[in-house]
């Protein structure tokens, strides 16, 4: 159940923002096919606050290369927040790009977390018949997985990504260093996404994010930058897959959005790890150097504040339901070893209940 790949141009870089690095101004004229771009910009209030002098620095960028800035920035705090709170984020940017008298030959630059990236294109894919848009992801997790995504989602009624829109970016620009302005909980839990990567991969890629994994803990964005990419770069070659997806957005809504995006997959990925091995697909050594992964990096930390979850065991495995509502299809992706997945068509629920019971959680 492997989807679409991430056709647009994807560079990773350092320092984007420092004048002499070509990579942002690159795509913003790639872009729209202008020397000159006119360009909005969103950013994550998280980034903005925790980089000091950032918006004089990208002023300055901005002026260095020609690009005009369309508009004042939109400021939006991060987090599932954004895309549940009824749609004024969405209309926020809508207004601010409207306003701006932006349009279809025109770009607009998503600096973020998953959230803000999902609340931006969702704006950009309906403003004056879509705008272009570029991505800049700031956690771990956008950095692997969400920046390459080809649509938009929004959160309705307690349902995680209810509402999604093709939106595919001209363009991402993965800067690591911006990654050091995320909380501790959300560069942990961001592991998650390394190994879920890794688990899709190969034992080679699986071996080096286990090795990596207690550097990762302790937060040397410059050491973990190597690894960051060939996460990222194994997640493109892939495409989009749907292990550990069910559980992890139905964790996040039942968790009424508390439960960062991160740590709800590696909850994702230890309960279709562990129902793989119930079920005698996945071997206990593959299992256990998979989940060992999450525990060393932090990223399994979540759980021992969801208990209360994992005691609504039928409440989780509605998510089964609204996988298959999304999907069209009951069937779900686990691990019968690293780089080796298996397609289970009808799940076996008395698994995943007893998969849900075995949750470790960290001392």
């Amino acid at each position: 159940m492997q989807k679409n790949c991430c056709r647009c141009p994807v560079e990773f870089t350092q320092d984007a923002f420092a004048a002499e690095n070509p990579a942002v101004a690159n795509a913003l004229r790639a872009a729209t096919g202008s020397e000159s771009p006119r360009v909005m910009l969103v950013a994550d209030m998280n980034m903005a606050q925790r980089v000091q002098g950032i918006g004089s620095k990208i002023g300055r960028y901005f002026q260095h290369h020609g690009i005009a800035l369309a508009g004042e920035p939109v400021v939006l705090a991060g987090g599932e927040k954004a895309k549940c709170e009824g749609f004024a984020s969405v209309l926020e940017i809508a207004s601010a790009a409207i306003a701006a008298k932006t349009g279809r030959g025109d770009a607009m630059l998503a600096i973020g977390g998953g959230s803000v990236l999902d609340v931006a294109g969702y704006a950009a894919a309906q403003v004056r018949g879509c705008m272009k848009t570029v991505r800049m992801p700031t956690t771990v997790a956008a950095m692997i997985d969400g920046a390459y995504a080809d649509s938009a989602c929004m959160d309705l009624d307690d349902v995680k990504d209810a509402m999604r829109v093709p939106s595919e970016p001209s363009a991402v620009v993965v800067d690591t260093t911006l990654a050091s302005t995320v909380l501790d909980g959300v560069w942990r839990g961001g592991y998650s996404e390394a190994v879920r990567a890794a688990v899709v991969s190969g034992p080679g890629l699986m071996a080096r994010v286990s090795e990596a994994a207690e550097q990762f803990r302790a937060r040397s964005v410059s050491d973990m930058s190597g690894i960051i990419e060939e996460c990222a770069r194994a997640r493109l070659a892939a495409g989009e897959t749907g292990f550990a997806q069910w559980c992890a957005l139905r964790l996040e809504a039942m968790s009424g959005y508390k439960l960062p995006h991160g740590y709800a997959v590696a909850i994702g990925i230890f309960v279709d790890c562990t129902y793989a091995m119930l079920r005698g697909l996945l071997p206990e050594s593959d299992r256990a150097a998979i989940c060992g992964a999450l525990a060393d990096s932090g990223a399994m930390d979540g759980a021992v504040h969801s208990r209360h979850l994992f005691a609504r065991a039928d409440e989780v495995l509605l998510g089964l339901d609204a996988w298959r509502l999304s999907t069209g299809s009951e069937a779900i992706v686990v691990p019968k070893a690293p780089g080796e997945m298996a397609v289970e068509e009808r799940p076996d629920r008395g698994a995943m209940k007893k998969a849900l019971d075995l949750i470790q959680y960290p001392s």
